[in-house]
């Protein structure tokens, strides 16, 4: 246990370091690693691993081409407490079902839960560095790069790449039947498409008073925006919560 905590305790540090977590984020994913590395021991650390070292490049990957998503996406950066516990809280909670009952769908869902993670973070990082604008879901018109419910062939490539890289991971540490890997993955998918779901229809969404755009921001060019549509509490890290909470209850009702 206390080998468990050193090293996530370093990788907490080595992330704050790295600028890719914030002071706060960096605590929680203290508390992340600890409570996850307790119930599923090695294989929780190593899976939660491979999603934050690869997001975190993912994010860093050609940064000076996405300066202009920054003035559309509600936070960017080093990640905080928030955003951690968005794509890890589920995680957090199929540890804590898994030490109670020992059923092995809890580690199904973990699974789940990281490669729902994996995949919104990798069709959205990518996603913006498509050569042509992404379509929004609903009215297929263009919109700019970063827009909530907005969908690219390149970003949904790589969000498919991203659920498949975990799923495959995790089999370093379990064995998983073609059947079960498969499913994982398609299921792991579904957090992303639901992700995209709920931003084109009720995450909030806010205009800048000065520039006109359409933004996630609720202060753009350092002046309160107007809110435009949505439900004002649901904003980005709501909805990458509940897009991974609703691949893993899916992951629920398939396995258990």
């Amino acid at each position: 246990m206390f080998a468990i905590f050193a090293v996530t305790c370093f990788v907490a540090y080595l992330g704050y370091r790295l600028r890719s977590l914030t002071r706060s984020g960096a605590l929680l994913t203290v508390v992340t690693g600890t409570v996850i590395g307790f119930s599923f021991g090695w294989f929780g650390l190593y899976l939660l691993g491979v999603f934050f070292s690869t997001s975190s490049l993912a994010s860093k990957y050609r940064s000076h081409d996405k300066k202009g998503v920054d003035e559309i996406v509600e936070k960017t950066g080093a990640r905080d407490a928030m955003q951690v516990l968005a794509n890890g809280g589920v995680g957090i909670l199929c540890a804590l079902g898994y030490q109670l009952t020992n059923d092995p769908v809890y580690l199904y869902m973990y699974v789940v839960s990281i490669a729902a993670a994996t995949s919104d973070t990798w069709g959205s990082e990518f996603g913006v560095l498509s050569k042509q604008k992404p379509r929004f879901m609903f009215t297929f018109k263009r919109v700019e790069p970063g827009t909530s419910g907005a969908v690219s062939t390149f970003g949904t490539v790589m969000s498919m790449f991203g659920a498949l890289l975990i799923v495959i991971s995790s089999l370093v540490f379990i064995d998983l039947k073609v059947t079960h890997l498969l499913l994982l993955w398609v299921i792991g998918l579904t957090g992303s498409i639901i992700d995209t779901l709920l931003g084109a229809t009720f995450q909030r969404t806010f205009r800048c008073t000065v520039c006109g755009k359409l933004t996630e921001q609720k202060i753009h060019h350092d002046v309160p925006t107007t809110y435009v549509s949505g439900w004002h509490f649901l904003g980005n890290d709501a909805v990458n919560f509940l897009s991974v909470c609703g691949a893993t209850l899916i992951c629920f009702l398939v396995f258990g």
